[in-house]
């Protein structure tokens, strides 16, 4: 395993049996990385004043297990969109190597719609960009979403909805042939046409900006009704713009810090009744997996290792 900043407690490494689940060592890598990256965001974000809190499973887990769900291989933060414009400002000079501060701003291409803090020294590949060979950096990671108001009408709702998922649409299309394109393909049709297409009109594509373009109106789509006073929010950057993920703003305007692991991470005071509103019972404990549907660690090799 890389070398980390954080001191992990004696044994944390072993492989261990939790709710019937085994976590391996390997697993166990990972985390510690993770929790590395996310202790060095709590401090940057300390030290410019900068609310952020636990979101979906990491909250979850935070307030259930004290720690990861035992089958989760990440870790989800979020906060409300001024903070997150204030973080992405800061970020430059406060994150030096191994970490990487990641946008579609800072490094093009990655399209998350959110921030990920990355460490450049390892490798976390989503299964399905793992034989694309995508330029953008894809080291282990910890999601950092923004929070953004969500309109009271439901009409104004479904419009806003129908926006996001347009413009977003729209800056990955433009980047399958620019900072996305990518020469392998299960279809040789497939692959044949966007190579012919990149060679024809990619420079034209990347000269006037149209991924960029199209992702600066994605945010602006998500941004709509910040200056609104709405009751709640939503992680908008993801395209969760339907009830069941919409959060009460009240459920996090304070905090509390609660144990993950040998660490402790601000999460919302009304905790219950967001734990409630997303999951039910919250406490049953139902065995799930991760929703990025695998990810290709490795611990010890930079990402660069497999984007050549």
């Amino acid at each position: 395993m890389v070398d980390l900043n954080i001191v992990l407690p004696d044994g944390f490494l072993n492989e261990e049996v939790r709710c019937g689940y085994t976590v391996t060592k390997q697993m166990k890598e990972v985390w510690a990385v993770e929790l590395d990256m996310l202790e060095k965001l709590l401090s940057v974000c300390k030290k410019h004043d900068i609310k952020i809190f636990a979101s979906g499973g990491t909250m979850l887990g935070a307030v259930r297990h004290q720690g990861f769900i035992p089958w989760d291989d990440d870790i989800d933060m979020m906060m409300f969109r001024d903070d997150y414009e204030k973080l992405c400002k800061v970020a430059q000079e406060e994150f030096e190597y191994p970490y990487f501060f990641q946008t579609e701003y800072t490094d093009v291409g990655s399209l998350r719609g959110h921030a990920q803090l990355r460490n450049s020294a390892t490798t976390g590949i989503l299964a399905g960009e793992r034989n694309q060979k995508y330029s953008f950096n894809q080291g282990i990671f910890l999601d950092i979403f923004p929070l953004d108001n969500i309109p009271d009408d439901k009409r104004q709702r479904e419009n806003q909805a129908k926006k996001i998922r347009h413009y977003k649409n729209r800056a990955c299309f433009w980047a399958k042939f620019t900072t996305r394109y990518s020469g392998t393909s299960k279809s040789v049709l497939k692959q044949n046409v966007k190579k012919m297409i990149s060679g024809l009109f990619g420079n034209f594509m990347e000269k006037y900006q149209l991924e960029k373009r199209d992702y600066c109106r994605f945010e602006k789509a998500c941004e709509e009704f910040d200056f609104d006073k709405t009751l709640l929010v939503s992680t908008l950057s993801l395209d969760e713009s339907n009830e069941a993920f919409y959060k009460y703003k009240e459920d996090y305007i304070e905090t509390i810090d609660m144990p993950f692991e040998f660490i402790s991470i601000p999460v919302g005071k009304k905790y219950d009744h967001a734990l409630q509103k997303r999951y039910g019972n919250y406490m049953e404990i139902v065995k799930g997996g991760s929703c990025h549907g695998g990810v290709f660690f490795d611990t010890e090799k930079s990402y660069c290792e497999y984007v050549k």
